[in-house]
């Protein structure tokens, strides 16, 4: 086996080869510095229930206030239908006293036994009878049939 040299270093520092440090003639005297203080970090604890109840609040808000103005605007256009309504009662109570006033009923039962029209009389009458279907018989609605209508009403 090979066996390991042992080195050692070798001091060729004598006196007078280095540079000697000059001293000063009068020590400097520096004040203590102050210390930089480190800023704490500031933490911001954010919970995300919260966060998330108050975008659902806002936006709860705004279709509030969607909705109050299409409220507002369908109570106007009922107050213009009153209106409309009002107005079209009115006309119609001044057309008919107008026609009322203008129409001769004898003058309009002649023209029309003239034109072809029978009295009530005259006429043969006959009676017809309609049997209405039992009531208590109806025939039972399946499960799937009850949802099918349900499907149908929900999506129609």
């Amino acid at each position: 086996m090979a066996q390991r040299v042992d080195i050692q270093y070798v001091q060729f520092y004598t006196s007078g080869t280095a540079a000697r440090q000059v001293a000063p003639a009068m020590p400097m005297r520096t004040g203590v510095l102050p210390r930089a203080t480190k800023r704490r970090a500031r933490h911001i604890y954010v919970d995300p229930v919260a966060i998330l109840g108050s975008v659902v609040a806002v936006c709860m808000l705004v279709m509030m206030l969607v909705g109050l103005s299409d409220l507002r605007a369908e109570q106007a256009k009922t107050a213009e239908m009153v209106a409309y309504v009002t107005q079209l009662q009115d006309e119609n109570a001044v057309l008919q006293a107008r026609f009322e006033a203008e129409c001769d009923l004898q003058r309009v039962e002649e023209t029309a036994l003239a034109l072809g029209m029978v009295p009530r009389e005259e006429v043969e009458h006959i009676a017809i009878e309609v049997e209405m279907p039992p009531v208590g018989e109806e025939t039972p609605i399946s499960i799937w049939q009850r949802i099918g209508t349900f499907l149908t009403g929900l999506f129609a």
